[in-house]
């Protein structure tokens, strides 16, 4: 798109300049030609001076290995091609009313002359392209400049966050430790009362203390671990329901060796346990978990409980999903079926 205003302001320089030129002959050596001929010698110099500016050097400074040798060499030629087509105007256009009409090849001061209106526009078009070229110079370098600014100001706020979540972290691990000295010092106490109660304080203490160690998807834990402690969160169940607790876990295949992101597993049990009816002794509910290969099966299913203490939001399965696409992206299946009174989530996992 055509910038409007610098063509504005590029015809306005003109006009003044040929303004002044033909105003300081007129009042100097007076008129000698007509105004068709200075139309034309006008053109023949304006082209000269873009021609120089955004062609020559353009071309020698932004796309050639030695930039000064070459501009030097393209404005020789330049200044050739300039003469040569000046003398043939000459030629076409003299009359009486120029003095040189006579000896227009013979005249050293005829060819001097020419030689240094050239040259005049020539400089002035380096010194605009100069111009020109400390502006994009000075502009690139802001751009520069801001974006290294910003790409700082980016680092200085990731590492603020950073700090932030490291201070956190640290001041929450005052209360992991608290609750694990507390847990030690309720088993210590209620042990010699119950042996159940003490050992239901130790699984649930083994089981915080898993969900809180394993608790990145950067890195992966055992598969037998994950089941132990799988095992221990349906162990604290069936303690808390006694006879009216009905679950069924069953293993298939080789596990051990197996690595898996942790509590993907637990969060599916949790979540049945939460809201599924685990008290039918007719309709218990069931874990598989079969290793096939380098893939893994894993389903719970269970009866529906008609009401529940807790929301239905599906926030967990939200999250559960979320975390199985960070991970292993297109490596896994989660299904859920849900009909009439039964409840089914089937997690498949592929080349482990």
């Amino acid at each position: 798109m055509v910038n409007k205003a610098l063509v504005f302001r590029h015809v306005l320089f003109w006009l003044i300049f040929i303004s002044y030129e033909l105003a300081f002959l007129h009042f100097t050596v007076g008129w000698r030609a007509t105004l068709v001929h200075f139309i034309i010698y006008y053109s023949l110099n304006i082209g000269l001076f873009y021609f120089n500016a955004f062609i020559i050097l353009d071309f020698a400074f932004f796309k050639t290995p030695k930039p000064y040798l070459i501009s030097s060499a393209l404005i020789l030629l330049e200044l050739i091609g300039y003469l040569a087509v000046k003398f043939t105007l000459d030629f076409l256009l003299s009359d009486n009313a120029n003095p040189h009409s006579n000896d227009l090849k013979h005249t050293e001061l005829y060819v001097m002359t020419n030689i240094w209106r050239a040259i005049y526009f020539i400089g002035l078009s380096i010194a605009y392209w100069s111009m020109l070229y400390l502006i994009r110079f000075k502009h690139r370098n802001h751009l520069i400049e801001t974006a290294q600014l910003k790409t700082l100001a980016k680092h200085l706020e990731l590492e603020n966050k950073y700090m932030s979540v490291e201070n956190a972290y640290l001041q929450n691990q005052i209360s992991p430790h608290l609750l694990f000295n507390t847990l030690n010092f309720i088993y210590t106490t209620v042990r010699s009362l119950s042996e159940n109660a003490g050992e239901g304080v130790t699984r649930l203490s083994d089981l915080m203390r898993y969900s809180l160690v394993s608790a990145d998807d950067s890195r992966t834990v055992l598969l037998t671990e994950e089941v132990r402690q799988l095992e221990n969160l349906v162990e604290l169940c069936r303690m808390r329901f006694g006879d009216e607790f009905y679950l069924q876990f069953k293993k298939k295949g080789k596990l051990a060796g197996i690595r898996i992101i942790p509590l993907i597993l637990i969060t599916l049990v949790e979540n049945m346990m939460k809201h599924g009816d685990l008290g039918e002794k007719r309709y218990p509910a069931r874990i598989t978990l079969e290793a096939k290969g380098n893939g893994l099966l894993f389903e719970t299913k269970n009866r529906k409980r008609n009401t529940s203490l807790y929301p239905k939001g599906g926030l967990g399965l939200k999250n559960i999903e979320k975390r199985l696409n960070n991970y292993y992206h297109e490596q896994y299946i989660l299904l859920t079926r849900d009909v009439e009174d039964l409840y089914t989530v089937t997690l498949t996992l592929t080349d482990l």
